[in-house]
């Protein structure tokens, strides 16, 4: 127990027999918070919602106080400004459109991104296990084959970490200050030469894949892997799909949305937070009508934009679940 604990952290909680039976008898219930306060914790913390509640309360008190003061100009004050319906129906469905556009691209990245994550992680687990169990019919000294297998996992480990991080800051390794750190088995262990050509390297990923395709080289020759070349080959395709699966996870990272398309949306953000409150004093009938119909209205599309633009690159930790 103590061992297990200083691998997974001393801020994990081991939970033993013990302990469930004596909470069972208690008839103590280990306090979880439901998935509707999880998500709505999570919504409150992202940035982009206290910047669309901070403009939405905005809007709707302008949109107040203009109702109030055209009642009292006894609703002549803005409506000489005011366009006709049929302009301001077509500004909310030309916007609707655009915001439609723009979280259907960003869902599509994120779901595209889950799948590519999963798949990378079960093909450098494929990779390691399929190396790892050829060395049972090793005719190498038991100690070469323990080292092959420790060097193994250990430039696996890395090289899925290194993978994540590049994908993570869109190709600059480490410079997103507030990302995800990710653990790594022992990578301290390796020899100082493959350490230092690993962090000299510009393209890190890709040394760490030939590094191991060399082990895998070095165990053939050294009769660690004894295994036929046919059956061989079996671990080389699997790490090159592993590679590949990267490479088409990196366009999820390398290329965001259009420029021009980020600079229609927020014109239209802008167009919204001031022309829809406008619109709200003159067809509104209360001032807290008006108030709550601007005040919603601006702030689902400024947090679903702002949303949608957190999620250009999901593998960011701004995008929280991935």
């Amino acid at each position: 127990r103590g061992r297990w604990q200083q691998h997974v952290g001393r801020h994990v909680t081991l939970e033993t027999t013990e302990h469930r039976a004596l909470t069972g008898k208690l008839g103590i219930m280990p306090c979880r918070p439901s998935p509707f306060a999880k998500v709505l914790g999570d919504v409150v913390q992202m940035r982009s919602f206290s910047a669309s509640f901070l403009v939405a309360i905005f809007a709707g008190v302008a949109s107040a106080t203009l109702h109030n003061l055209n009642a009292q100009y006894e609703n002549l004050l803005i409506e000489r400004w005011v366009p006709d319906n049929a302009v301001f129906g077509i500004f909310m469905t030309f916007a609707s459109l655009v915001v439609a556009f723009r979280t259907t691209n960003a869902l599509n990245r994120y779901t595209e991104a889950a799948r590519y994550i999963h798949r990378l992680g079960g093909e450098w687990l494929d990779v390691a296990n399929t190396l790892i169990s050829f060395c049972r019919v090793a005719e190498a000294d038991p100690q070469q084959v323990d080292t092959f297998q420790q060097v193994l996992v250990r430039l696996v480990s890395l090289l899925n970490a290194l993978c994540l991080d590049n994908l993570q800051n869109g190709g600059g390794y480490g410079v997103i200050g507030d990302g995800f750190r990710f653990e790594l088995l022992g990578s301290a262990s390796l020899d100082l030469q493959t350490q230092d050509d690993i962090l000299s390297s510009a393209n890190k990923v890709e040394c760490v894949f030939q590094i191991i395709q060399q082990l895998i080289i070095d165990g053939s020759a050294s009769s660690v892997l004894c295994v036929p070349p046919p059956i061989l080959t079996r671990a080389y395709h699997t790490l090159s799909a592993g590679m590949l699966t990267y490479n088409e996870a990196k366009k999820l990272s390398y290329a965001p949305l259009p420029s021009a398309y980020k600079a229609v949306t927020q014109i239209i953000k802008l167009c919204m937070a001031g022309y829809l409150p406008v619109m709200m004093a003159v067809f509104a009938k209360e001032a807290i009508s008006a108030f709550l119909l601007s005040s919603t209205g601006v702030f689902l599309l400024w947090f679903m934009n702002s949303v949608a633009e957190a999620l250009d690159n999901p593998f960011r930790k701004q995008a929280r679940s991935l």
